[in-house]
């Protein structure tokens, strides 16, 4: 989920300091300052370096008349140790600080969330969960008690800061409803515009999660998002005449990240007589954003610890016609600089699966198949008359009005193919043979989050389970790595029904890729499809079973099955789902020719076709800007 810096920065907080006595290094009041500072630039080794020994020469030498600091400041250094030791993974040193903290502050909320996040790094989903909620009730009953207005600050951040925690947890484990409620929570909560905004995004994006049929509480959730941003100033824009059309690339993700493989071709293939194009990496950069760099023509601008107000003027005296945001909801996204409009033209597309609900955001990039409803035209060359548009409009020219959508924000920019190109970037293993051919069983499968499988889909994979004699089910994902984490999920198939005896778990690996050599059919998940999964699947040979969905979101899996030349494992509702996977099931030999051909099928598809992928976008993208400047009176 996002913002996963947030808690960090926490710990760079103390609170008011007595009079200082020595410390190994300095007063208490310097260590601290110092090591706040390293804390917050993420620099946790050097805070380690700088408070361990100091620490632990006052240890050693407790009871020294005038030697000791106030216990406030010693509790203070400690929580930062242990900050910077929970980020370090030092799990058992971690604890030790907690430890003592507790001897003198056993209330400590810091301790507890430290605690916390030991708990979620070790994967003990459970665990955490309960201690979150025993933190938030604890911290809400102290601030009935109207502790004073520092006090009160303090307690209201560690509050949202639970809550956040809370919603990520409660998402992990298949319960996304509840997490986007969390946070919501957390926004309310969160005394910091800024982090309340990216609480809101997160809530955002856990709604993905959630099935459709859950979603009615949370009616004009995405239209509240814009008015977050209701007293941002736009940036001012220059009038600029450019003989090329200059492209900006947004994202926190122009790193070892799927966005950035889904932005290569676009960064190796482009046409540089007719485009400028740059990048602005809101990330710390690695040898994938240095290869992105290094492309021909690429202009790089790292935009990381800007504000969105100073990322934004960057961008606008960069001259930017077309910024094309890459992350929409998800992890520390760029949309706070997208609100101040430092472009003309703006589109969101590749990193994130809909709507972003701001209003400052042009166009949506996708497909003919994502978005069937929305029009049937497409916005290529070779595709409409001369003279004929249809960037989101209809076939006579009107724009369509989206559920969803503020006024003419956000339309549908559709290509003819895919909407994005899929280049696997690392060695993929060789394709393996169905395994049913010698274990005698079929196996279906879901390499997707666990957090998109909802309770719908588990009834549905019950049915396949109880109609394809002596099937199994294989489940892969980050939840599965802890005995706590799989047990969440037994509870859960109890529940429903499922017999846990025919599911097999797995957790993380780097090597998953070899492990669709286990799977005979892959199943996928609605209304949250599998993106960089399903195309994994197919090209390992695993045949993948998708429902279409009723929105641009829910639809991505039929789109890439539509692009793959196999759409006729497109199911239309959720009976014709189960009657496709069986008949896949009950045909080893198609399953065999799959496994020999699908492969290939998908090199020489418009999934891959790399070229064609970067002309259809290129041709997109003059075709938004010609409309920009017929509707502003440009020639």
């Amino acid at each position: 989920m996002k913002k996963r810096s947030k808690a960090r920065k926490k710990a760079a907080r103390g609170g008011s300091h007595r009079a200082p006595r020595q410390l190994s290094g300095g007063s208490p009041a310097d260590l601290l300052g110092e090591a706040s500072r390293l804390f917050a630039a993420g620099r946790y080794a050097e805070v380690r370096a700088l408070l361990s020994p100091a620490l632990a020469a006052h240890a050693a030498g407790a009871g020294a008349a005038g030697a000791s600091p106030a216990a406030h400041d010693l509790v203070e250094l400690r929580y930062v140790l242990a900050s910077s030791l929970v980020q370090l993974g030092d799990y058992a040193a971690a604890r030790t600080e907690i430890a003592r903290i507790r001897e003198s502050a056993p209330a400590h909320p810091g301790a507890a969330m430290q605690e916390i996040y030991i708990e979620k790094g070790e994967g003990r989903t459970r665990t955490e969960m309960a201690h979150l909620e025993a933190l938030i009730a604890w911290l809400a009953e102290r601030l009935q008690e109207a502790p004073p207005t520092g006090l009160a600050d303090y307690y209201r951040k560690f509050l949202a800061e639970s809550w956040s925690l809370l919603g990520s947890a409660l998402t992990l484990a298949g319960r996304a409803k509840e997490g986007v409620a969390a946070f919501l929570a957390a926004s309310r909560m969160e005394a910091d515009g800024a982090q309340s905004i990216a609480e809101y995004s997160n809530a955002l994006f856990a709604l993905n999660y959630v099935a459709e049929a859950e979603r009615a509480p949370f009616a004009g959730l995405l239209a509240g998002f814009d008015a977050l941003f209701r007293a941002v100033e736009r940036v001012p824009l220059a009038p600029r005449a450019h003989e090329r059309l200059r492209i900006g690339y947004l994202s926190p993700d122009l790193r070892h990240h799927p966005v950035a493989f889904f932005l290569l071709p676009l960064l190796r293939a482009f046409d540089r007589a007719r485009f400028r194009v740059f990048c602005y990496a809101n990330n710390r950069e690695d040898a994938v954003s240095r290869a992105m760099a290094q492309q021909a023509g690429v202009l790089w601008r790292n935009i990381l610890g800007l504000m969105p107000e100073a990322a934004a003027r960057q961008i606008a005296a960069d001259e930017i016609d077309i910024l094309v945001d890459l992350s929409g909801h998800t992890s520390d996204n760029c949309l706070p600089v997208l609100a101040r409009k430092p472009a003309p033209v703006q589109i969101t597309g590749l990193g994130y699966m809909g709507r972003t609900g701001l209003s400052a955001i042009d166009y949506v990039l996708g497909d003919v198949f994502l978005d069937e409803d929305e029009g049937r035209q497409t916005c290529a060359a070779g595709e409409r008359s001369a003279g004929e548009s249809c960037c989101g409009a209809s076939e006579d020219g009107a724009s369509f009005d989206l559920e969803e959508r503020q006024g003419g924000s956000e339309r549908a920019l559709l290509l003819p193919h895919s909407h994005f190109c899929y280049l696997p970037f690392v060695a993929m293993p060789d394709v393996a043979p169905p395994p049913c051919l010698s274990r005698g069983f079929i196996t279906f499968g879901c390499f997707n989050n666990y957090s998109k499988v909802t309770d719908e889909m588990l009834l549905l994979w019950r049915r396949l389970l109880a109609e394809v004699p002596g099937a199994r089910l294989l489940l892969k994902s980050r939840l599965f790595g802890s005995e706590e984490g799989r047990a969440l999920a037994g509870e859960r198939f109890e529940r429903l029904g499922l017999d846990a005896a025919r599911i097999e778990l797995r957790g993380f690996s780097a090597d998953y890729l070899a492990e669709y050599a286990d799977m005979d059919i892959a199943l996928d998940t609605a209304p949250y499809t599998g993106g960089l999964t399903t195309c994994e699947a197919l090209y390992m040979g695993v045949p993948v079973i998708t429902l279409r969905g009723r929105s641009h979101g829910a639809r991505f899996g039929a789109s890439l099955l539509e692009n793959a030349g196999l759409a006729e494992l497109i199911a239309e509702n959720a009976a014709q789902y189960a009657e496709k996977a069986k008949l896949l099931a009950n045909s080893p030999e198609t399953l065999a020719l799959l496994r020999e051909k699908q492969r290939d099928l998908l090199l020489s598809s418009p999934l891959m076709n790399f070229r064609q992928y970067v002309k259809e976008v290129e041709a997109a993208y003059e075709e938004v800007w010609q409309r920009r400047k017929a509707a502003s009176g440009q020639r």
